[in-house]
């Protein structure tokens, strides 16, 4: 091969080379633009899926929150019910073996759109005759609001063996325009 033709050939590689690095060099910038935009875009996928499980831990936390809370929803019915709350009270009070008690009720009272009967319960008993009594009023199903407890001690060297006079004051209450009852989202701060 004649040096001028070897210089022709080793000229076009070169110039072959340079060009391709050349074009290499001008694209590069447009796919590394293009690899750090699909870069980002994975990283904003993976701060969304983080961001997303800490939302599900989060919505978790407080739909445990609510089945803790569930105590504070309670049953309106569309009626008093006075009889059979009634009945089911001294029902409870002879199971826990309170014999000298009297319960009364009152005339119904307008609460806002609901009503109210307000029920007073007398009665002499051991204080955890009076704990257990509260007790069972508060987790009854339907909305019943305690207004006033009134406890007087008999003279006893143990308290807690002495019977104590009790006055439990209560409103029963029941949303007569409420077709099939109601549950309501109590305030516990609100009902105290």
């Amino acid at each position: 091969m004649n040096p001028t033709t070897r210089f022709k050939v080793i000229g076009g590689w070169a110039l072959l080379v340079l060009i391709g690095v050349a074009t290499i060099a001008w694209l590069q910038p447009g796919m590394l633009g293009e690899a750090r935009a699909e870069l980002a875009a994975l990283e904003l996928r993976r701060e969304r899926a983080q961001d997303g499980a800490a939302e599900i831990r989060r919505l978790a936390s407080e739909l445990s929150n609510l089945k803790e809370s569930t105590t504070a929803i309670k049953h309106v019915p569309s009626d008093s019910q006075f009889a059979r709350l009634n009945q089911e009270l001294g029902n409870r009070l002879e199971v826990l073996g309170i014999t000298d008690r009297e319960i009364t009720n009152g005339g119904s009272v307008e609460l806002g759109p609901a009503r109210s009967i307000p029920m007073r319960i007398r009665m002499t008993c051991g204080f955890m005759g009076v704990y257990q009594t509260i007790q069972w009023i508060e987790t009854l199903p339907r909305l019943v609001r305690v207004q006033r407890i009134r406890i007087e001690s008999t003279e006893a060297e143990n308290p807690w063996e002495s019977e104590v006079e009790v006055e439990i004051t209560l409103d029963a209450v029941f949303d007569p325009e409420a077709t099939q009852g109601a549950l309501t989202l109590v305030d516990p701060e609100a009902t105290r």
